[in-house]
Formats: structure tokens, sequence, C-alpha cells
């Protein structure tokens, strides 16, 4: 077996499943509803140098939902810093496969999410 390979082809699923999540109303969610990817998310992120502090904003994320409950306007403005982190390691990947163009996706759908906070 390839290990790259493997972080790759998990990075896809977790990004495919992600994607699917942030495309609903996130404001409405619960937020057992994002726990277990958030987690796979961290494990997934501790990997590699240039994603550490995306790995420290999930964290932030989870134990903020984690509390009595998420304050709307914390919340917008850490998926914005997400939003920002995850388009700057699209950025450093480069033009090559499609995994940087999946994350800006995931980038303009985190934007979208803390828009949605924002609002709320």
């Amino acid at each position: 077996m390839n290990p790259e390979k493997d972080i790759h082809a998990k990075t896809t699923d977790l990004l495919d499943q992600t994607m699917d999540l942030l495309e609903g109303n996130v404001v409405e969610m619960t937020p057992q509803n994002g726990r277990g990817i958030i987690d796979q998310w961290i494990e997934q992120l501790r990997h590699s140098e240039n994603t550490t502090g995306l790995a420290g904003s999930l964290e932030q994320l989870k134990n903020g939902l984690e509390g009595t409950g998420p304050d709307p306007a914390e919340l917008s403005q850490l998926l914005q810093t997400m939003s920002e982190q995850a388009r700057q390691l699209g950025v450093t990947l480069g033009p090559e496969g499609d995994l940087s163009v999946r994350i800006e996706g995931l980038a303009a759908a985190l934007r979208t999410a803390a828009g949605q906070f924002g609002q709320a």
C-alpha cells in the first residue's frame, strides 16, 4: 500500500463529506452533525506541517460546539478564518491534481457558512 495515496483518498472522502454537510443550512444544524467529521479532519491534518493552523482552528470549532451553545458571531469569525486557511492551503498545493480545486471549493463553502452564522 502507498501511504501517500491512502492519505489522498482519505482527504478526498473527507472533502466530499464536508461539502455535503456544508451545502445545507449550517445555522440549523446541531453540534452533533459535525463532531465526527471534525475529529476525522483533525486526525488527518495533524500529518502535515502545512495544516497545523487549520487543525488548531478545527479544535477551536469542536470546543465551541461542545460548550453551552455556540455563539453565532464567534462561529462566523472562526469559519471565516478557516476559509482563509483552506484557501492558503489550496495555493500552497499548487495547480496539480484536483485537490487544490476541491480545497478552494471548501474555502468558498466555509465563507458561505460564515456568512450564514453572521446573519443568525
